[in-house]
Parts: C-alpha cells; structure tokens; sequence
C-alpha cells in the first residue's frame, strides 16, 4: 500500500504540472529532469550509508552485473521522461495514461517468455487479452489526434518500464543483492539529471528549473517518491508474496484518478474510465496467474 501512494503521488504530480503548465512540452522535459535529479539524491544516500557501513556494493556477485542496473536505470528515466510527455498530450486523462503504463508486467512476461524460455499459463494469456482490451478501449475514449498521441507515448512508457523490470529479473537471477541494485538504479537516473542538466546550461545558457519554482521542488519530491515507492515494493515482495504485491502497486492509476477528482474536479468519461479498470483488472490478475514453472530465488522490483 506504501507503494501504492508512492507511486500514486509521483504520478499525479507529474500530472499535475503538466495540466499547469499547459501542456508545454518543454515544462515536461524541464520535470523529467528534475525527477531524474530526485531520485539520484536517494541513491546518493544509499551509496553514503554502504560506504559508512563497510558492506560497500558488495551486493553484486561480479564486475560484469553492473551492466543491468546501469542499463535499467537508463531505461526507467527515459521511461518517466516519456511518460511526462504522455501526460503533457494529455493531461486530463492522468489516470489511464499512468494504468498504460503500469501494464509493464505484460512486457516483463513476454520478453521473459521469449528469452528466457519461462512458459505462461492459461491465465497469464488472458490478462493479457484483458490488459490489451483495455488498453483498446482508453484509445477509443477520444478522437483527436492528441488524445491518439498520449495513447502512443503511454504505450512506450510501458515498454520501457517493461524492459526496465526484465533487466533487474535478469540481475535478480544472476544473484544481484536487490537493494544494491536499487542504489545502483536511483544512482544512475541522478546521473542522468546531472547530465541532462549540464546540458541544458550548456545549450541554453541556464538551469532547466521549473516556473514558478514550486512546480521544480514538487517535480525532486515525486523524484524521491519514485524510488521510495520502488523501494516498497522490493521489501513486500521480500516479505510475501510478489503477485499480491505487484498487483496492488500497479493499480495505482486509481489514486491517481482520485486525486484528479478531489483535488483538480477531473473525472473521466464513460470509455476511458471503463478502460482503465480493464487495464488494472489485467494487471492484477497478471500478478495473481499461476505460472507453469517458478523460478525460486527471483528478484525483482517493479515500477
């Protein structure tokens, strides 16, 4: 549930300083950034904490597996860059551009199918007919081209936060100590907002904060909330079951929605909030599957 508001919450204010910012692209890459920068300062305490503590990064069973969280950091901030552009096309429909993007699992699953060999259950195959169908569905739930638009990058966010979890399975599998890979993770987006921002200066001859600044502090605060929330779904997972866990993360489109509602007065018409449970009730039912064959020992940590 910790995960659930986390990730709720950095949702919506991505949302939110789209829709006040009247959906200027630049505002939203200007956020990604930021984000980036957030999620980075988590990193840096954890690397400050392994350090203090003497156990250092020894997590990782060889050189070579610093390839995955590296790659998946890499992936994940340019997945929340795409997503923010999503939510700038669009930024009415906050709800069902995140629950899109949430059917990560759909990715994580086929690509695991695929490469790895991992046959898929009956059930499985239906949730993603169910998660497709609902995915349909919020493409038809408006006919302007913008509406199309922000169907199309919250596709791939999905994606990208897809190939995002299958590296860290992969890193999992591989004996990866997962709170070493998270560090690794939040370590490598804040190199990334470090980056974009020397960019930025060079480029525009300032710092890609955001106006009025509060926008620019709420955007480093969903950035911390990113990985608390990443961070919260590792411990259940750990601590129970993982398909409970997931699902109960990955549904929160719905906090998002509410939020919309209760805060801004946005509620959804009939067809995109038809889809939207249909996604959610993909996802969770994705989770719950029984899968043929289980690989014990599996790490993972799901955004």
């Amino acid at each position: 549930m910790a995960a659930l508001l986390f990730f709720g919450l950095t949702n919506f204010f991505l949302g939110l300083i789209s829709e006040k910012s009247g959906g200027d692209l630049a505002a939203s890459g200007k956020a990604a950034m930021i984000l980036w920068l957030g999620t980075g300062c988590l990193g840096l305490g954890g690397a400050v904490y392994f350090m203090a503590s003497g156990r250092g990064f020894s997590g990782l069973p060889r050189k070579s597996s610093l390839a995955l969280p590296l790659a998946a950091g890499v992936t994940l901030a340019l997945g929340m860059f795409v997503l923010k552009i999503s939510l700038a096309v669009n930024p009415l429909a906050k709800g069902p551009m995140v629950a899109i993007a949430s059917s990560n699992s759909l990715i994580v699953a086929l690509l695991a199918w695929v490469f790895l060999k991992e046959k898929l259950s009956l059930g499985q195959w239906a949730s993603f007919l169910v998660i497709i169908a609902g995915i349909t569905l919020v493409s038809l739930g408006g006919m302007d081209s913008g509406h199309f638009g922000a169907v199309a990058y919250a596709a791939a966010t999905m994606v990208l936060f897809g190939l995002t979890n299958f590296l860290l399975k992969i890193a999992g599998e591989q004996g990866c100590d997962s709170i070493t890979v998270a560090v690794i993770l939040w370590l490598t987006m804040g190199g990334c907002g470090v980056l974009a921002f020397a960019w930025h200066g060079l480029v525009m001859a300032r710092l890609p904060w955001l106006q009025p600044s509060g926008f620019g502090w709420l955007a480093l605060l969903a950035g911390v909330f990113l990985g608390l929330g990443m961070l919260c779904v590792k411990k259940a997972v750990t601590a129970g079951p993982a398909g409970p866990a997931t699902a109960v993360s990955g549904s929160n489109a719905i906090l998002v929605s509410l939020l919309d509602f209760g805060i801004l007065g946005h509620w959804l018409p009939g067809l995109k909030l038809a889809g939207m449970l249909l996604a959610i009730s993909g996802i969770v039912a994705l989770a719950l599957a029984r899968p043929l064959r289980i690989n014990h020992g599996q790490r993972r940590i799901v955004t």
